[in-house]
């Protein structure tokens, strides 16, 4: 029997994001497969604000593992790839896959770049508004108007709360095995952020040439499964 994948979104999505591609791969390949909605994320395209704590989101992430037989597989894209790090302070899982996520340094680097290269932004996070960024911006998350035309409605509110604390740095040590996995063309984290991910835990690095920062979303999604299934099997 193969064993559970949990997944594990980013900001302002869900669930639905893994359900198109990702999931159906990995079920034919005979894997269990869990999407996880974080708390207020259940609603695709949701948007009034909400205002959970980071560390909501975790505790969302440990119920999850604990409903389980056995520890599974986590996937965690963005966000939830900061909250898979922090659930591994204390938490367990047979391995990790971090999917265009924030790296153990925080976020603080990535939210000053997208400041500086699209002051549009400012409004909106000044109003703690991160959805609107996203509306106003969707090739941050996507990497071309078709696909960002067809997703970015099923974008919802985000905790501005959590936001904050993924500025914070991890100090803890993983030794859960790793695989970190980032596309070239992310417009959030960068090429040098992933490898400096992958050095500090000690984990395998992959690079999606061409690859956006919704690597699950993307029309060449097959090279992200595909790297993540030959490093799981």
């Amino acid at each position: 029997m193969k064993e559970t994948i949990l997944f594990v979104h980013g900001v302002c999505h869900g669930a639905w994001c893994w359900e198109e591609k990702f999931i159906p791969y990995f079920q034919n390949l005979g894997y269990e497969c869990i999407a996880l909605n974080l708390p207020g994320h259940e609603t695709p395209g949701c948007t009034p604000r909400i205002s959970y704590s980071l560390k909501d989101y975790i505790q969302a992430l440990h119920q999850a593992v604990a409903k389980l037989d056995r520890p599974p597989i986590i996937i965690g894209h963005s966000m939830g790839g900061m909250i898979l790090q922090r659930f591994l302070k204390t938490g367990t899982c047979k391995k990790a896959i971090l999917l265009s996520a924030v790296p153990p340094t925080g976020a603080l680097m990535a939210s000053l770049r997208v400041i500086g290269n699209n002051l549009g932004t400012l409004p909106y996070l000044f109003t703690g508004n991160l959805l609107g960024v996203f509306r106003k911006y969707p090739l941050l998350m996507f990497n071309d108007t078709k696909i960002a035309e067809k997703y970015a409605s099923n974008m919802c509110a985000e905790s501005f709360l959590a936001f904050v604390a993924l500025v914070l740095p991890i100090f803890h040590k993983i030794t859960t095995p790793l695989l970190v996995v980032g596309g070239s063309k992310d417009q959030l984290i960068t090429v040098n952020e992933f490898a400096q991910t992958a050095k500090r835990y000690g984990a395998k690095l992959e690079i999606i040439e061409g690859g956006s920062h919704d690597l699950m979303l993307d029309d060449d999604f097959i090279k992200s499964v595909e790297v993540i299934h030959n490093w799981i099997k």
